[in-house]
């Protein structure tokens, strides 16, 4: 883009972008953030600063009444190159993100993140290249009932969900994240059924991305044993990509990706649920209305 202004004020920009792109250098180094980012979190805490939020109008009248205080929007991110292990640094590259979205959380003295959603970018034409961005963004919120911490509770449920687990004895903890990458080198006659004019299934990508898909879900049921004893609300998210044939490789290669991820929660059983829980059936089946002389309460 074309940049307009005097040649002095122009300068001027260079050199203050110059001087927070260092500051931003040193505070990673260091596990912070700098010292204009800390300001900005500390008024935006305060009141001092417009803060912004994930809840609808509706959400925020209903976290009210729930003993939840928005603070404002907190996000962190990574640009992570892949080494030995593509799966590995994904896991690695998104709970950095985490770590620098949890920081500012913490400085703006939240309890807890809730609506946390994750996005992952490339460059251009790098599809295929082991680096990408990784973005987490939330709202920071502090909870009436909810013990402080410097290591605010991640949620990719709403405010209100989760107060309502906590309600329920039902404890947020952390995310949990489970991906997986791997390679699938086709033969010849599966590269020709793919170009059928057939309706088919392609049996061998269709069992490859199964396993695929299990051993991610595996991943995420052991980071979420490391963080609580379950997971819950996790969310999926597969890619596949076609590999050209080339001089070394004769046949098409597919490359998969499966992602998933979700908020890995604590339950306190000593506590009593708010609510009673009663078997429901339902009155619209004619099966079920023919096989009982009762009628049943439907709730």
């Amino acid at each position: 883009m074309a940049r307009f202004g005097p040649p002095a004020d122009r300068a001027q920009d260079d050199a203050g972008s110059l001087a927070r792109q260092t500051a931003w250098n040193e505070a990673l180094t260091r596990g912070t953030v700098p010292a204009f980012v800390k300001e900005r979190l500390a008024e935006t805490m305060t009141g001092k600063r417009p803060w912004v939020t994930t809840a609808s109008p509706a959400g925020l009248l209903a976290q009210r009444s729930h003993g939840i205080r928005p603070l404002g929007l907190v996000s962190g991110n990574c640009w992570f190159q892949f080494g030995y292990s593509w799966t590995r640094g994904h896991y690695e590259g998104w709970h950095t993100a985490l770590d620098r979205l949890r920081l500012e959380a913490g400085l703006m003295g939240a309890n807890a993140v809730v609506d946390v959603t994750l996005r992952v970018r490339r460059m251009p034409g790098t599809e295929n290249e082991g680096h990408m961005d990784y973005g987490a963004m939330g709202t920071a919120v502090r909870v009436d009932g909810l013990r402080e911490s410097a290591n605010p509770a991640l949620a990719t449920v709403s405010a209100l969900e989760f107060a309502r687990l906590l309600e329920s004895g039902i404890v947020p903890v952390g995310l949990a994240i489970g991906a997986h990458y791997d390679w699938f080198v086709a033969t010849g006659y599966q590269t020709a059924n793919t170009a059928s004019f057939w309706n088919q299934e392609i049996a061998p990508l269709s069992s490859f991305l199964t396993r695929v898909r299990r051993q991610a879900l595996q991943e995420l049921r052991d980071d979420g044993v490391r963080l609580g004893s379950g997971v819950l609300a996790h969310t999926q998210h597969t890619e596949l990509y076609r590999v050209e044939p080339d001089e070394n490789n004769p046949y098409p290669r597919f490359l998969a990706r499966y992602i998933a991820l979700g908020t890995a929660i604590l339950h306190d059983s000593r506590s009593q649920r708010p609510f009673g829980v009663r078997p429901v059936m339902s009155v619209r089946n004619p099966r079920l209305l023919a096989a009982t002389d009762t009628v049943r309460e439907v709730l």
